[in-house]
C-alpha cells in the first residue's frame, strides 16, 4: 500500500473530484480504504462532539435539573427527555447529528459498495459554484436571440441550426425530430458570431437506427 497516498486519500475522500487538483489515488482499493477511514473518523469525532455538547447543555440547565431533583423518578425522567429533545434542535447539535449520520453512511458505503461518497456540505458548495458559473456564462452571452434555422440546398446536408447557446444533448450521431421528420447531427462547430454554436443535420433514411432523439421546433421556416 502507498501509505502517503492513503493518508492523503482520507482527506481527499471528503471532497468531490473537482477539488482533487491533480491528486490521484494509487488504486481504487486504497481510495475505498481511505474513504472508510474518513467516514469512521467523521462519525466518531462528530459523535464525541455531540455527547460533549449534550453534557455541556445539561450543565447550563442545572437549575432545571435541581428543581426536579426532589421529584419522583417519573418527573425526573420527564425533565431529562424534555431537555434532550430541546438539545436535538439546537443548531450545533443538529450539525453534529447530521455529520455523525453522514460519517456512518460514508463508511458503510465504502465497506459494502466500494464507493467513496464525498461530504454533502462540500458537494452542495460545488453545486452552488456550478450554478453561479452557468449563470455567469448565460449573462455573458447577452440577451436571448432566436436560432438561425436554414434549409441547405445543393449540399450533402439538409439543415443547419445556428444557436446562441449550446443545446442540451445535441452531439454528433444524435437524431433530431423537426416537424415530424428525422435528421441526424453530422457536425457540431463553433465560431465567433452572435450564434456561435452551429449544428449541421442530414435527413435520416427510412428504417435507420436512431441513437437518442431530441425534438426541435424551429423559430421560423425560411
Amino acid at each position: 500500500m502507498n501509505w502517503p497516498n492513503f493518508f492523503r486519500g482520507i482527506f481527499y475522500s471528503f471532497l468531490p473530484k473537482v477539488y482533487w487538483r491533480g491528486w490521484r489515488p494509487s488504486s481504487t482499493v486504497d481510495l475505498v480504504r481511505s474513504a472508510l477511514v474518513s467516514g469512521l473518523l467523521e462519525c466518531a469525532i462528530s459523535a464525541c462532539l455531540l455527547i460533549l455538547g449534550y453534557l455541556h447543555f445539561l450543565t447550563i440547565r442545572t437549575h432545571q435539573l435541581q428543581a426536579a431533583s426532589a421529584a419522583n423518578e417519573g418527573t425526573q425522567l420527564y425533565f431529562l427527555v424534555l431537555l434532550s429533545f430541546e438539545y436535538m434542535f439546537h443548531p450545533l447539535a443538529m450539525i453534529t447529528i447530521f455529520l455523525t449520520a453522514e460519517g456512518a453512511l460514508r463508511s458503510w458505503s465504502a465497506f459494502f459498495t466500494d464507493e467513496a461518497i464525498p461530504s454533502l456540505p462540500i458537494r452542495l458548495v460545488v453545486l452552488i459554484q456550478d450554478h453561479l458559473e452557468a449563470k455567469r456564462k448565460r449573462e455573458s452571452l447577452g440577451p436571448d436571440i432566436p436560432d438561425l434555422f436554414e434549409r441547405v440546398a445543393g449540399e450533402p446536408v439538409d439543415l443547419r441550426v445556428s444557436a446562441q447557446k449550446p443545446k442540451d444533448g445535441w452531439r454528433v450521431s444524435i437524431a433530431v425530430a423537426v416537424e415530424e421528420e428525422f435528421y441526424e447531427i453530422v457536425k457540431v462547430e463553433t465560431d465567433a458570431s452572435a450564434r456561435p454554436f452551429i449544428y449541421t443535420l442530414k435527413r435520416l433514411p427510412t428504417g435507420a437506427i436512431i441513437r437518442g432523439l431530441c425534438r426541435y421546433d424551429p423559430p421560423a421556416l425560411p
